[in-house]
């Protein structure tokens, strides 16, 4: 799908509503700025107030404060209003005790939406295309991650965080860039082969788009856009008949067990962790795929339970009600809890 198309899309179907204020994350890179230039293209017919929105996550030294003075380079040429925010990754890493990988994203998300409530945008735009959805896919495949890992990127996130490129590919972005000369920055850490993302991308879809193996590359399409169509479905069922069943009471979310345990396995398990998710440290899961599975099993015996995951989330069954919250463990001798 061509970059303008795609954007077009997005207007008609809310994913960016006309009139809206919205916040474009540029990194530099050539995915970001088609979406910027392909933006501020279509902005006068659908009434987009644009904002830049630059993240700079502590790595990659003078590089990166080149990548800097490009992004606000460019906003400026386009008389866009720049903003741009600091963040340490490898402390945000340290101090949650991430992969260097995930406080990257924690870092970037945080500062995005700093940023989105300085410009009032009530849309964040991230350029992930559609060699993110290929990525995401193995990723997760590796990793036996369940259908919401497996389907990849969401379109549509509940912080305001959109995708409209994710039918988008590589090369349609690189022709995009050339039919308009644009430049665009190439990130050295991309070479990174400790990172699995880039070890997917060099070592699986580098080759099979070297031999222009558009059989193989179709069906991993094929696979992870099934995989997606079922996530998405799974969630609208789980919006629709789940979370009424959800409830925060006081420093617990409460459910109804008898009514999650009726429910199909990937419910149960979205609602676990919809359920825990507000105990979670920042930028980590609220528990392992193994303590999940285990809760779940738990839960489907119909029998009262307490179990403590390994974040120090306890879920506990009495009867027909199903209580999550932090552990004693996690409270402070002061009686704050612990973030």
């Amino acid at each position: 799908m061509e970059i303008l198309t795609a954007l077009a899309r997005a207007a008609e179907t809310g994913l960016m509503p006309p009139g809206a204020r919205i916040l474009l994350a540029v990194s530099g890179g050539a995915d970001s700025m088609a979406l910027l230039y392909g933006a501020a293209e279509e902005a006068p017919s659908f009434a987009w107030s644009l904002t830049v929105g630059h993240v700079q996550h502590g790595w990659r030294g003078r590089e990166a404060e080149r990548d800097l003075a490009f992004v606000r380079a460019h906003a400026s040429r386009l008389s866009l209003p720049f903003l741009s925010r600091r963040k340490d990754a490898r402390g945000e890493s340290r101090r949650w005790k991430l992969s260097p990988e995930a406080g990257a994203r924690y870092a970037r998300y945080e500062a995005l939406r700093e940023m989105a409530q300085e410009a009032e945008s009530a849309r964040i735009v991230t350029a992930h295309q559609r060699d993110d959805v290929l990525e995401s896919y193995l990723i997760a495949r590796e990793r036996r991650g369940g259908l919401a890992l497996l389907g990849g990127p969401r379109e549509r996130r509940a912080d305001g965080v959109v995708r409209p490129l994710l039918a988008v590919t590589r090369e349609e972005i690189l022709r995009f860039l050339a039919a308009r000369a644009l430049s665009h920055r190439r990130d050295s850490s991309n070479g990174n082969l400790r990172l699995l993302r880039n070890r997917i991308r060099r070592e699986v879809l580098a080759p099979l788009k070297e031999a222009d193996d558009s059989a193989e590359l179709n069906e991993l399409g094929r696979r992870a856009d099934l995989l997606r169509e079922a996530r998405d479905r799974m969630d609208r069922e789980f919006e629709e008949r789940v979370r009424p069943h959800l409830s925060r009471q006081g420093d617990a979310v409460a459910a109804d067990a008898a009514f999650l345990q009726g429910c199909a396995a990937e419910l149960q398990r979205r609602a676990l962790e919809e359920a825990a998710l507000p105990f979670a440290a920042p930028g980590r899961p609220p528990m392992t795929g193994r303590e999940r599975e285990q809760i779940r099993s738990r839960l489907e015996s119909g029998a009262d339970f307490r179990f403590e995951a390994g974040r120090r989330i306890r879920f506990e069954r009495r009867g027909a009600r199903l209580r999550v919250s932090l552990s004693a463990r996690s409270t402070r001798p002061d009686g704050s809890r612990r973030p």
